[in-house]
């Protein structure tokens, strides 16, 4: 009887453990989050604020939208590259497709 109830408590639990993991997160945060993370915000904002310019967190704040910026010149350039090598690809099927025909 004792094992009966322990597996059926098991099974039980493992039920509600298994509902919450597969819900969804909600899509926007509730109150409190959005809350703390204002208050978080606001505190990273004053502790910046407050340290010299030449502090190695303030350079790579600076930075970031720099490298945000190359990043998608970066991104440009290798799609560039690769509709260019798709092309050359094609055409080199194409010639040997010919040739392999003759």
């Amino acid at each position: 009887m004792k094992r009966l109830l322990v597996v059926s408590g098991i099974f039980v639990g493992g039920v509600v453990v298994s509902r919450i993991l597969s819900q969804k997160p909600p899509e926007q945060p509730s109150r409190f989050t959005e809350r703390m993370l204002d208050r978080f915000r606001s505190h990273m904002g004053r502790m910046l604020e407050s340290l010299p310019e030449d502090s190695p967190p303030r350079l790579v704040v600076s930075t970031l939208p720099r490298l945000a910026e190359q990043n998608d010149q970066i991104l440009t350039l290798l799609r560039e590259q690769n509709t260019l090598m798709r092309e050359l690809g094609a055409k080199r099927e194409a010639d040997w497709a010919e040739s392999a025909s003759v």
